[in-house]
C-alpha cells in the first residue's frame, strides 16, 4: 500500500500549477500505428513504468506552507482506456480534450484506440509531470518495456528514476559556469500585447484542439532553403509564426515578440540522471516588423535567435530568482509573489522536434503519425505546439475558445503554411 507516501513537490511542480489561471495544465500527444498492440503486454508495460514512477499515480496537495504529492493506490484502468472506434481521429482528439484532475489517482491518461488492424495510442497528463522532453523520454521507455513483455522478456525493461529536481540543469557544468549560472538573477518575462483576433469571451468556450498538417514534401524545400540562408528549422517554423500573426492582424509595421520554448537539458550531458520532469523555459525571438519578402522575416527571425543563442546562459535567467521565492517564503507566499512577476504569452510557440519513428516502434511497428498538443489555455493567448513525424510537420493550438476561434486559427494555420510554401521552391 502507498497510504501516507509522500513526495516533494519540485520547483518546476510549484510553477506549472501557478499556471492553473492561464491554462487547464494538462499536455497531449498521440502515436498512430498500423497494427493493434497486445493489450495485455502494453498493461504489463504500464504498470512496471508507474512502478518506478510514483509521481504519475499521486494527487498533488496545494498545501499553503510546503505542498507534495500524495502517493495514491490506483488500478490499470485508472490509466488505460480500450475503446473501438470507427473513426480513430475524432475518437482520438475527444479523448485528449477532456481535462485530468489533481485529485484524480493517475495523473496520466492513456487510451488505445483501435479499428480496422489500425491504432491510435492517446495521451494526456497533468503538465506538472513532465515536459515535451520528458514525455519523448516517457515513451521511448513505454515503448521499450511493451517490447520486452510482448517477447516475453519483461524483467529486461528498464525506466528513467533519477531526480526530477530543477537543479539536475547545473550537474554537468564546470564549476565556474555553475557559480555564474546560480547567479543569473532577472526576470525573463517580455509583455507582448499583441494577439490573435480571438472573439470576446462570451461564456460559450470549450476545449478545442485545432491542429494542421503541412507535407514532407514541403517542409523538405522550406527547410533547404532556410538553411541556405543560414537558418535552422526553429527558425523557420518561428517565422513562419510571426508572419501569420502579421497577415491575421494587419499590422505589418509594429514590432512583434514571440516566446520559443528552450529545452534546458540542453546543458546536460546525461540525461539518464534526472527522472520524468520539466526542463522547459522560454526565449523571445522579437522582429520590428514583417519582412517585405518572407525571406526577409526569416532573416530577422534568425538574427533575434542568433543573438539569444550567443547567451552562454540561455534560458537559465529566470530559475535562480524562482528558486528564492519558492524557498525562501511558504508556499502561498511565494505564489503570490511569482505571479507579480510572471507574464502568461499571447504569442507562443513549442517546437517538440522530430518524432523518432524507430525509437517508438512497437513489436516492429514504426510510428504512422502522430500529433501534440499543450495545454488548453484562457484566449487570447494562442500557444502552438508543433511535432515533425515521417517528415510531415503538424501544428496545434490546444484553447479554450469558441467556434469562431476555431475558424479563425484554421486562418492561422492556413497563412502559416502559405510562408512556408512561399519559401520553398516549386
Amino acid at each position: 500500500m502507498n497510504k501516507n507516501k509522500k513526495l516533494n513537490a519540485e520547483l518546476y511542480d510549484k510553477v506549472n500549477y501557478l499556471c492553473r489561471r492561464y491554462m487547464d495544465r494538462v499536455a497531449r500527444f498521440y502515436l498512430c500505428y498500423d497494427f493493434v498492440p497486445d493489450i495485455s503486454a502494453l498493461q504489463s508495460a504500464i504498470l512496471a513504468l508507474y512502478a518506478q514512477a510514483p509521481v504519475f499515480h499521486s494527487i498533488f496537495k496545494a498545501h499553503p506552507i510546503k505542498p507534495y504529492w500524495l502517493v495514491s493506490d490506483f488500478t490499470i484502468d485508472d490509466v488505460l482506456t480500450v475503446q473501438q472506434a470507427d473513426d480513430l481521429q475524432t475518437a482520438a482528439i475527444r479523448f485528449l480534450e477532456q481535462p485530468v484532475a489533481i485529485t484524480d489517482p493517475s495523473q496520466m491518461k492513456i487510451a488505445l484506440i483501435h479499428g480496422n488492424d489500425k491504432c491510435i495510442l492517446a495521451f494526456r497528463w497533468n503538465h506538472m509531470l513532465m515536459d515535451g522532453g520528458g514525455f519523448k523520454q516517457f515513451t521511448a521507455d513505454l515503448c521499450a518495456a511493451y517490447n520486452c513483455f510482448v517477447a516475453g522478456r519483461g524483467e529486461e525493461a528498464t525506466f528513467c528514476n533519477g531526480s526530477r529536481s530543477f537543479d539536475k540543469v547545473y550537474a554537468d557544468m564546470p564549476e565556474p559556469q555553475k557559480k555564474k549560472a546560480k547567479q543569473q538573477i532577472a526576470g525573463v518575462s517580455v509583455r507582448e500585447k499583441r494577439t490573435l483576433p480571438f472573439t470576446k469571451k462570451d461564456g460559450t468556450e470549450q476545449t478545442h484542439i485545432v491542429f494542421h498538417s503541412v507535407p514532407a514534401d514541403v517542409m523538405q524545400k522550406a527547410i533547404a532553403v532556410a538553411k541556405q540562408n543560414g537558418a535552422t528549422v526553429n527558425d523557420l517554423m518561428a517565422a513562419a509564426y510571426i508572419a501569420a500573426v502579421y497577415a491575421l492582424t494587419g499590422e505589418h509595421e509594429k514590432p512583434l515578440n514571440l516566446s520559443c520554448a528552450v529545452d534546458l537539458r540542453r546543458y546536460m550531458k546525461n540525461t539518464q540522471q534526472i527522472g520524468y520532469t520539466n526542463h522547459t523555459t522560454f526565449m523571445y525571438c522579437s522582429v520590428p516588423k514583417r519582412g517585405i519578402t518572407p525571406l526577409e522575416t526569416l532573416s530577422a527571425v534568425s538574427e533575434s535567435n542568433k543573438k539569444n543563442k550567443a547567451d552562454p546562459f540561455l534560458g537559465l535567467h529566470g530559475i535562480p530568482l524562482l528558486h528564492f521565492a519558492y524557498s525562501s517564503m511558504i508556499y502561498l507566499q511565494a505564489d503570490a509573489v511569482v505571479k507579480l512577476f510572471y507574464n502568461n504569452a499571447n504569442l507562443a510557440l513549442s517546437n517538440v522536434g522530430a518524432v523518432d519513428q524507430y525509437g517508438f516502434t512497437l513489436d516492429g511497428h514504426p510510428v504512422a503519425d502522430a500529433l501534440v498538443a499543450g495545454g488548453a489555455k484562457v484566449k487570447p493567448c494562442a500557444a502552438a505546439t508543433a511535432l515533425t513525424c515521417n517528415g510531415k510537420l503538424t501544428i496545434s493550438v490546444c484553447t479554450n475558445g469558441n467556434e469562431e476561434d476555431v475558424a479563425m486559427l484554421r486562418k492561422f494555420f492556413a497563412e502559416f503554411e502559405h510562408f512556408l510554401r512561399s519559401i520553398a521552391p516549386n
